[in-house]
């Protein structure tokens, strides 16, 4: 193993790999450590990246880098809605039942895990496999240092993840109950005797930073994204807050007024447009973000609606590879760094909706009558809401991705149909008609734009556009109207 006497020795150690692929450092990391066999499974990147230093594969609990108390974590990137983001949470260590409830936190093993990290990034390309890791590119490093970075908010989620296993509730921890620190579901999900008399059971649980504060921790500290706070009093959350403000300034509002109020130049073809009108209303510069979203991963979502407040269209998230549906997993397993389904990160967030009340308007092209949304200027703006998916919500969730994963594991089986005077393609990808909650479909301006990854995958035979994840119309009304 190499000796560093510093932090920065080891991040400078490091800076002279970046924008190396792994194939150029499982080249290095065998020439220089032959001695280091490196097996190709889930976890090759962060083999790859930690013998660089001289680190053989190990299970050993003591720091990464003794030396200098350093304990190294790998955080794959990966472009989602055209910009590169850490792709999931990170976890830390196992969540002990059995001794957790004798821990001081200053001492405690987690804290110690978390003293200093050193995160190795690298960009996992969307519709590559742990097989294609030769492919991925290490970004670099970032440090966590926890004396730094809100501990205090750090400790109040460990003590909250305490306090259930001390009062034997530890069946009912759930990953949003902290800000910050999570106890995520791992492993096989087998059931852990604790307590007293070891008559109280819960499911395999691992610490980890949650994905939200990921991102917002990545962007700051790489991207050097500002973040301006709500300054809020002690008693509200962040989407009380925020709900009673856009639904004091805007609900009921005619669009056109709204944004000559607030100077916004606004496009309705342009998503910043109501990024801009919302930093305005709460006074926030145009160039930041609102810390208290960002921190406890709550995204603004813009509704279309009819004026009955019937949802004119499903909602649709980050087109994904039907590759990566193949591969990931809804949680995973306890000794594998990543794999975990992106879109269970993002579903597990919480989300307002504002509805935006649109008028459509018939008109004649080539003798055809063809219908569309009426002048933006028309547009009122309705009653916002906030949804976080329950537990039930999330298992339903969990379900009918599943299924989704099946079907394209079983086999996708696409057509192109005649559609009026074109062509269209069609799939037996899941359907909203088949489920509660999410649907998939095309997320492409056309079909000639096609998920390449998946079409590589099975041997140039499959073409098919990239696709989505979609919330159910029906699903999206239920939760703008209670």
């Amino acid at each position: 193993m190499e000796d560093f006497e510093s932090v920065d020795n080891l991040k400078e150690f490091y800076k002279n790999f970046e924008n190396c692929t792994l194939r150029d450092l499982h080249d290095y990391v065998s020439a220089t450590y032959p001695e280091i066999i490196l097996t190709p499974n889930k976890g090759i990147a962060g083999q790859v990246l930690e013998a660089i230093i001289g680190n053989a594969p190990n299970s050993n609990p003591q720091a990464d880098v003794r030396g200098i108390n350093v304990e190294l974590k790998v955080l794959p990137l990966r472009v989602i809605s055209k910009k590169i983001q850490p792709k999931e949470r990170s976890k830390i260590k196992s969540l002990n039942y059995n001794t957790i409830t004798s821990e001081q936190w200053t001492t405690s093993e987690v804290r110690n895990k978390m003293e200093k990290m050193l995160f190795l990034l690298y960009e996992h390309p969307t519709g590559k496999t742990y097989l294609d890791y030769e492919e991925f590119i290490f970004k670099g490093t970032l440090l966590y240092e926890i004396e730094h970075e809100n501990e205090n908010l750090v400790q109040e989620d460990w003590e909250q993840i305490k306090l259930k296993v001390v009062n034997e509730i530890a069946e009912n921890i759930s990953e949003g109950d902290g800000k910050i620190l999570g106890a995520c579901t791992s492993g096989s999900g087998k059931l852990i005797p604790y307590g007293k008399d070891k008559l109280a059971k819960a499911k395999q649980r691992s610490y980890s930073l949650k994905h939200s504060y990921m991102k917002k921790f990545y962007d700051e500290k790489i991207e050097n994204q500002k973040y301006a706070s709500l300054n809020l009093g002690q008693n509200i959350s962040p989407q009380d807050f925020v709900l009673n403000k856009l639904n004091r300034e805007l609900r009921g509002k005619n669009l056109r007024a709204v944004v000559k109020k607030y100077n916004v130049a606004f496009s309705p073809t342009a998503k910043s447009s109501f990024r801009l009108l919302i930093n305005r209303v709460f006074n926030i510069a145009d160039n930041m973000k609102i810390l208290e979203l960002e921190e406890n991963g709550i995204e603004i979502k813009t509704v279309p609606v009819n004026p009955l407040n019937k949802p004119w269209e499903a909602m649709s998230f980050p087109k994904f590879s039907l590759v990566d549906l193949i591969e990931e997993k809804w949680d995973i397993e306890e000794d594998e760094n990543e794999g975990e389904a992106v879109f269970k990160n993002i579903i597990s967030n919480g989300f307002i909706f504002i509805p935006i009340i649109k008028q459509k308007e018939k008109y004649v092209v080539n003798g055809k009558t063809k219908e569309r949304y009426r002048d933006w200027k028309t547009w009122t703006i309705g009653e916002s809401v906030y949804w976080k998916a329950s537990d039930a919500e999330l298992s339903t969730i969990e379900k009918e991705w599943k299924e989704a994963q099946k079907i394209v594991k079983n086999g996708v089986q696409v057509k192109t149909v005649k559609h009026g005077s074109k062509q269209r393609q069609e799939n037996n990808l899941l359907k909203s008609s088949n489920t509660e909650i999410i649907h998939i479909r095309p997320h492409a301006q056309d079909s000639k734009h096609i998920d390449l990854p998946f079409y590589q995958f099975t041997g140039n035979k499959i073409s098919i556009s990239w696709q989505s994840f979609w919330l159910n119309k029906s699903f999206i009304e239920s939760k703008i109207n209670s």
